[in-house]
């Protein structure tokens, strides 16, 4: 099974990622599966929906030892039942990601492509145009996007704007590395500090 890769920040906070490249039966054979999560699997439509859903649970349950109980909130963000763990849950194209800490955590994994070149006017802050370098246009976009999800998921507010309310200082880009941030509120600014994570397949960025 592919465990792609475990980043252990401390004995209190741990990044899983898995490469998806099982069937739908293998990853169910790998996974003690509970009946009730059964029954929603069964409600998934599309194979790579259930293949998403079912790597992030074999995720946990090789991070945890045991088969992870997920519930969500009325907001949709998950938590563990049975442990004090904080999760956040992100998956892409052949990818799922989980952080998992003591402390409230946040993550969102993408692939780069173009697509996210289209939309860039909707997140990306008006200071960070001025960093951004044309040659690698794509992967700073890509990276700025994960970030502002992953604070979006940190902060837990609805009706944030991205472009206006989260800002990420400049940074040089390199495999990998820090994020600085600030989320303006109400003439009230927060910062937070992220790290991410690019390679080939996908950038990963976390708290």
């Amino acid at each position: 099974m592919p465990l792609h890769k475990l980043l252990k920040e401390s004995e209190q906070h741990k990044v899983g990622i898995w490469k998806i490249e099982e069937s739908i039966d293998e990853l169910l054979s790998a996974l003690n599966i509970s009946e009730s999560d059964q029954k929603r699997l069964n409600t998934f439509k599309l194979d790579r929906r259930k293949k998403e859903w079912l790597a992030v649970r074999l995720l946990l349950q090789q991070m945890l030892g045991s088969y992870p109980n997920i519930v969500y909130g009325s907001n949709g963000k998950p938590r563990l039942e049975g442990h004090n763990y904080y999760i956040s849950i992100s998956h892409t194209t052949n990818y799922a990601a989980v952080s998992l800490s003591d402390n409230p955590t946040a993550l969102d994994i993408e692939i780069c492509s173009g697509r996210v070149e289209k939309v860039a006017d909707r997140f990306v802050h008006d200071s960070e145009w001025d960093y951004i370098d044309d040659a690698v246009k794509t992967q700073y976009y890509t990276i700025l996007w994960c970030a502002k999800e992953a604070m979006y998921k940190h902060y837990d507010v609805f009706g944030v704007v991205f472009k206006d309310q989260f800002v990420i200082s400049s940074f040089e880009l390199r495999g990998e590395g820090l994020l600085h941030s600030e989320f303006i509120k109400k003439g009230v600014t927060q910062h937070l500090t992220l790290k991410y994570l690019i390679n080939d397949d996908f950038t990963l960025v976390y708290c």
